[in-house]
């Protein structure tokens, strides 16, 4: 992505002089520079961040109370691309708070202990959806187990728990966690 500033540069260079030097330094030494770092910390140069390409498809596998999620995700990647999974127990709309687990870079992070049913003995059904964030950039769209549509997914143990709600993720709200906000959708949270 081009940086800001192409217009400045090409008026030093018209000007003669120092300038011409500066402007002619700037471009080939200074520009070059701050956009391989910016690619090799996964952030971008321009004032347009598009999030990454979505995950095509999300695995889910299941033993007892240890659920694996495996994200799909083969579209080109720049270095510095975390993934995020949210699971929502009972809820398959995502807004009632879901657990955030960030993986980095990982696509399959280690196993997730879950407990099967609730205090009253009433099975969980636990709604999974991942995505991926490039530092200073928004998130992807998520990707859903079971594809558009959000599929239930139950474990089989003993364990009787209520899960608290999550409180969110990144720079996002705390309050009133809103899904899907990775690192942040914004830069601070006020």
């Amino acid at each position: 992505m081009a940086i800001p500033g192409n217009d400045l540069l090409t008026e030093f260079e018209n000007q003669g002089g120092p300038a011409t030097k500066l402007g002619i330094f700037l471009r080939r030494h200074v520009l070059p520079s701050i956009t391989t770092l910016a690619q090799s910390v996964g952030g971008a140069t321009g004032s347009q961040k598009q999030p990454p390409s979505p995950p095509e498809s999300v695995s889910v596998t299941t033993a007892g109370e240890m659920m694996q999620v495996t994200v799909n995700h083969s579209a080109p990647m720049t270095r510095g691309a975390h993934y995020f999974t949210e699971i929502s127990a009972n809820d398959p709309s995502f807004m009632s708070g879901p657990m955030v687990i960030d993986h980095g870079a990982s696509r399959s992070p280690v196993t997730i202990p879950l407990p099967t049913n609730n205090a009253a003995g009433t099975a969980h059904s636990y709604y999974v959806a991942s995505y991926v964030q490039y530092p200073g950039g928004p998130p992807s769209k998520p990707t859903y187990f079971g594809g558009s549509k959000p599929t239930a997914v139950t474990m089989s143990g003993t364990t009787a728990m209520n899960i608290q709600p999550g409180t969110g993720s990144g720079t996002g709200p705390s309050v009133s966690p809103t899904p899907f906000q990775g690192l942040g959708k914004s830069p601070i949270r006020n």
